[in-house]
Parts: C-alpha cells; sequence; structure tokens
C-alpha cells in the first residue's frame, strides 16, 4: 500500500478525495489522538524554541542608539510622583452560564405545543429558556425544515457552531455531506427530506446534550413528528438513537437493521446512522452510512 505522509493524508481527507484507506496498524491522523498528539508536539517545539532564545539573550548585550527624547518645551512639568507609572490589576474577563442540567419548564407553553402548528412551533421553541445554559448562551433556535412534501425526516443530535450563527439545521461540511448523500440517493432536503435536531439550542462549546435538557425539548420533538408524519424516520447520530429509541447500545450496533417508532399511533421504520460530523472525521465509514441511507430510501419506496 502507498504511504502517505501525515501532512498529505491530512490534506486530502479534509479536502475529501482520500486516502481511502486506512493500515490496520496505522492511526487515523485526523482522529482526536492524533490531533492531540500533534498539538503536543507544537507546544513542546514552542518551548525549545523560547529556552533558545533566552539563552541567545544572556549571552548578547544589546547596546540601544535611540537617544534620549527630551520633553517639548511646552510640556507641562508636574511633580515627580506624577511621572510614576500607574500599576493596575488585572483580572480575568469570565462569561459564565448556568451548569448543564438546570432546567426550569414552563408547563402553559409546552401544554400550547402539544397541539400547536407548524409555524405556532416554531415560535414558542423560539421562547423557550427552559434550559438555563442552553439560552443563556445560543445565538439563536434551531427549528428545523421541511416542506409537506417531505416523507423522510432526518432526526440530528444538537445544533453546533454554524447552525447556532445561521438557525439551520446541519450546514456547514457536515451539511454539505449530508446533501451529497441525499442528493447522489435522488432526495432533495425539505422537499423529500425534513430534517430537525433532538435540542433546538446548542450546547455550551458542543458538548453532549444533558438528560434534562433532552427532556425538556422532547414535547418540541415530539410534536414536530407528529406534524410532519413520515413514513421513515433516519436517526443520524449516539444523541438522537438513545434519545428516541430509549437504548444504550452504540450507533455501531444499532445501524444496518430496521427499528420501529410509534407516530400518530403507528409504527415508522426507523434507520440508525452516523452522524455526518463523525464521518468527516472517520472517512472510512462512509460506506457504512451510504449502505444506512440506502436501506431507508428502499424502506420509503416500498410504503409509497
Amino acid at each position: 500500500m502507498t504511504a502517505y505522509s501525515e501532512q498529505t493524508a491530512r490534506l486530502w481527507m479534509a479536502m475529501d478525495i482520500g486516502p481511502y484507506w486506512i493500515g490496520r496498524d496505522d492511526d487515523d491522523p485526523l482522529s482526536p489522538a492524533a490531533i492531540a498528539r500533534e498539538e503536543e508536539k507544537s507546544k513542546l517545539q514552542i518551548s525549545s524554541q523560547t529556552v533558545r532564545q533566552e539563552e541567545l539573550s544572556g549571552q548578547v548585550q544589546v547596546v540601544s542608539t535611540v537617544p534620549e527624547r527630551k520633553p517639548h518645551e511646552h510640556t507641562v512639568l508636574t511633580s515627580p510622583e506624577s511621572h510614576k507609572p500607574k500599576s493596575y490589576e488585572l483580572k480575568p474577563i469570565r462569561r459564565t452560564f448556568a451548569d448543564p442540567g438546570i432546567v426550569e419548564v414552563d408547563s402553559e407553553l409546552l401544554t400550547q405545543a402539544q397541539s400547536a402548528d407548524w409555524e405556532t412551533l416554531k415560535k414558542l421553541v423560539a421562547q423557550c429558556t427552559a434550559c438555563k445554559a442552553l439560552s443563556q448562551s445560543r445565538l439563536s433556535t434551531v427549528f428545523g425544515t421541511a416542506e409537506r412534501t417531505a416523507k423522510m425526516v432526518i432526526v440530528g443530535e444538537a445544533p453546533g457552531r454554524d447552525e447556532d450563527l445561521q438557525g439551520k439545521p446541519f450546514v456547514g461540511k457536515s451539511g454539505e455531506l449530508l446533501e451529497n448523500i441525499l442528493c447522489a440517493l435522488g432526495l432533495h432536503r425539505g422537499k423529500d427530506v425534513a430534517i430537525i435536531n433532538v435540542l433546538k439550542c446548542r450546547p455550551p462549546n458542543n458538548r453532549d446534550p444533558h438528560d434534562n435538557e433532552i427532556a425538556a425539548c422532547a414535547t418540541f420533538l415530539t410534536r414536530q413528528l407528529e406534524l410532519l408524519d413520515p413514513k421513515v424516520v433516519v436517526l443520524s447520530g449516539r444523541i438522537a438513537a438513545h434519545s428516541l429509541l430509549k437504548t444504550e447500545l452504540s450507533t455501531g450496533k444499532l445501524r444496518a437493521q430496521t427499528h420501529s417508532l410509534v407516530i400518530n399511533g403507528r409504527p415508522v421504520p426507523t434507520v440508525v446512522t452516523y452522524h455526518p460530523s463523525y464521518l468527516l472525521r472517520s472517512p472510512t465509514e462512509k460506506i457504512a452510512a451510504w449502505r444506512d441511507f440506502s436501506l431507508a430510501k428502499k424502506l420509503l419506496l416500498e410504503l409509497k
């Protein structure tokens, strides 16, 4: 097998053009462990350079040739005390948010959500401040995208940075990859496939959602699924699968089979797959995700 330098592998994977295979005993250069090693190596290099500069500074004496500046003739001279440099106490600026899991549910708002139409539900989500850590740090709520013709629903985990900025689910690199998969299957976002998330707000620093936060947002998610009334559901990622299937199994063990969700009193075929952001970090799993979406498309055609 052709050997690639780590730099080449990083570049090619980021551009999504290869290498498509990684040796059995080789580390994925884009894995969190590999990236952490690179960061540690960079820190050591910077540290060694700093030590070298300090050694050199001890050997060389720098003589300034800039003449001393004299005060301008119109300068007002005051007492010597006024020329003493002022000392300032530097305090770190910290922006603190509520601890994860602190939830104060608005019962009246959730009661309205249980029977709301799509547009009303969207407004209620924007008003929600139940999850304190999320509502304090979010830039926008990410409700979802859908049209009445959509028969497949993809449920993601929670908004990320790009989604929080734009107020739309699955944008940026993850969104591009997802749309490429859908287009290859002859499906179109919005028209054929609705996309929603378990959480409607981005968790600070993209941390995993807390169980209480998932529970607080469950009413909105349930109502969205009732209004969309899909023929097939795709659960994208571990959080979505665990939340809706009520299981602790890994995504790898849940995928490649058909599950079932009860929506509007009827069982709906459900497929579990990897989240697009995971596929960007682990490109060799793209073939597995393609098979999952192909299974979902097959189920959709069978139910027409």
